[in-house]
């Protein structure tokens, strides 16, 4: 077992979200990002060093002082000379840098949202595939890999050849500590103009999560069941796609849906809590936080049977294929009409939820990186391309030198780089080995 302090570096890319002007970016996976370094920063045995490139420096100062302002901070950038006394490096979101994938010593740790593009390409714009074509570039079999469930772990061995199956470890997410089920807020109603029971959508707004099929058969049971007394909450930022969409589909029953935009943290529990059932019928999903928040406040939920929702839910909703209007309506009757089967449901879902906490995550994370770090990791000998000496020194990254013993050369040519291992008092052995047995 691991007993030294795991010096760990995090890739603060996605953190900088919380400074963004753009507030629908504080959503979704800023708060991954988010609560696993809130718990890291928490963690004994850890010392952690936030990444960002060095141009970023003084942004990302100012952010974690806001978004950690009462935890000492260590950021570390490309040219720091800390690197060669780093263990681990763990990115969120985003591939690891190629500097970094260079630094063999380091384990490197990348979580693995979805596998969505490989799915329904047509789906995205051309930010998003560059940024996923790069994760992919990324991936290899050496590096580890934390998949935010089982379906997610399949679908990247399924379309990515490149990785290890070995090397992927399901962690599952957590939730925030604030969801619980809390009584009616009159203001908090009020401030998002809701009037009347309503059922509940919290998402994108894009044509993945299905909304244009959820709304339309919300409304044919409105019809066919002769109800007046409820209203469709959506909250989430529109889309152009959407609105097109919306405008041409469903307009004719605006009067009766009510969108609320971005939802303020704080506000959440309250309208989750309010809401009669939560709708999440999405084609694809590599974990679901919505629905396992509402679940969280007492809200019973609507999911497809699809990708990851069933892990997430398992029997504490109802399981629908999302493209089906009769099952929509069908599950919409089922929590209107039959209000103990809706009570059972509460219960259910307030136990699921248990099963899942930021806590549980972080430290299903920290066991997979302590078992990966060898006890004698910082005694080793390493060996080290002559070549390689060039780029560490671009870097003044010159603190590994005196680990080294004894450098083995493949040349009998020698040049400055051995004058620079000599000054740190480094045996230098001229017999010539061959590459493959170094």
């Amino acid at each position: 077992m691991y007993k030294e302090k795991i010096k760990l570096v995090f890739d603060s890319t996605t953190l900088l979200w919380n400074i963004d002007k753009n507030l629908v970016n504080r959503s979704g996976l800023f708060f991954v990002a988010y609560n696993i370094a809130k718990l890291f920063l928490q963690k004994e045995e850890i010392e952690i060093y936030f990444y960002i490139q060095k141009r970023k420096y003084k942004l990302l100062k100012k952010c974690l002082k806001i978004t950690f302002p009462n935890n000492k901070i260590n950021i570390i950038t490309e040219n720091s000379k800390l690197w060669f006394d780093i263990d681990s490096f763990y990115s969120p979101l985003y591939s690891v840098p190629i500097f970094i994938e260079d630094m063999k010593h380091i384990k490197k740790y990348i979580t693995l949202h979805d596998a969505i593009y490989n799915i329904f390409p047509e789906l995205f714009n051309e930010k998003y595939i560059l940024w996923y074509k790069l994760l992919l570039k990324s991936i290899n079999k050496e590096d580890y890999y934390f998949s935010v469930s089982e379906s997610t772990k399949r679908d990247f061995i399924k379309y990515v050849p490149s990785i290890n199956p070995n090397n992927i470890f399901v962690v599952p997410l957590g939730i925030k500590d604030n969801l619980k089920p809390l009584t009616i807020n009159k203001e908090i109603l009020k401030k998002y103009n809701i009037n009347k029971r309503y059922i509940f959508s919290l998402c994108a707004l894009n044509p993945r999560k299905n909304l244009i099929r959820i709304i339309r058969s919300f409304f044919k049971f409105l019809k066919k069941n002769n109800i007046d007394d409820m209203v469709f909450v959506l909250g989430g930022p529109d889309s152009e796609d959407f609105l097109e969409k919306f405008n041409s589909e469903i307009s004719e029953y605006k009067d009766k849906i009510i969108k609320i935009g971005y939802v303020a943290d704080e506000d959440l529990p309250y309208l989750y809590s309010c809401a009669e059932w939560f709708v999440y019928t999405s084609q694809y999903e590599g974990f679901g936080l919505p629905p396992l928040e509402a679940m969280a406040c007492g809200c019973p939920v609507i999911v497809s049977n699809n990708s990851s929702l069933p892990e997430v839910v398992g029997d504490a909703g109802i399981l629908i294929d999302y493209d089906s209007d009769e099952q929509h309506i069908e599950a919409y009757e089922k929590y209107y009409f039959n209000e103990e089967y809706r009570k059972e449901m509460v219960k259910k879902c307030l136990e699921r939820s248990k099963l899942f906490s930021w806590d549980k995550c972080v430290n299903e994370m920290l066991k997979v990186m302590k078992n990966n770090l060898d006890t004698n990791i910082k005694n080793e000998v390493r060996f080290i391309k002559t070549e390689d000496l060039i780029y560490y020194k671009i870097f003044g990254l010159f603190i590994v030198l005196p680990r080294l013993k004894t450098i083995f050369s493949i040349t009998k040519s020698e040049d400055d780089r051995f004058t620079i291992l000599r000054i740190f008092g480094i045996k230098i052995s001229i017999k010539v080995k061959n590459k493959e047995r170094l």
